[in-house]
């Protein structure tokens, strides 16, 4: 029975493979950016609770350029598998430089992660804001 609460304790921790900060850069649907995040706290048998933010500029004048920021849940561990999923709520402010128009949107991102060489990796995520917009994106990440 003890050794069985020991392995339910290291499997929920998470914290070995946990990061303590990241930073990427992204091309998506819509142009190219960065984003960065910091780990706020570990949540037990979930992963880490942190906060993001990214800018993105348009592939050209018509599309719009963004800059969010957000809470995540990270390091949701998918089982038998290198990879962990990741899911992000948050704000973003879109501008048009074609159209001189701005909004003020929120938006939610969902995607997924994996090992790459020593601290970088992969990620691959879905957005969509409440204007209906629909993206998508594929990344490289440094986890420190």
């Amino acid at each position: 029975m003890k050794r069985f609460f020991v392995l339910l304790l290291l499997a929920a921790s998470g914290a070995a493979q946990a990061s303590l900060a990241w930073a990427g850069a992204d091309a998506t649907t819509s142009g190219f950016g960065v984003h960065a995040g910091l780990a706020l706290l570990p949540v037990p048998f979930l992963g880490t609770l942190g906060v993001e933010a990214s800018g993105e500029r348009g592939w050209n004048d018509q599309s719009p350029s963004r800059l969010a920021a957000g809470l995540t849940l990270r390091d949701l561990n998918l089982p038998l598998t290198r990879v962990d999923a990741f899911a992000t709520l948050g704000g973003e402010y879109r501008t048009t430089t074609a159209a001189q128009s701005s909004q003020l949107l929120g938006y939610a991102e969902a995607g997924l992660r994996g090992p790459l060489l020593g601290p970088a990796g992969w990620r691959a995520f879905a957005r969509a804001n409440t204007a209906g917009h629909f993206g998508a994106g594929l990344g490289l990440e440094l986890r420190f």
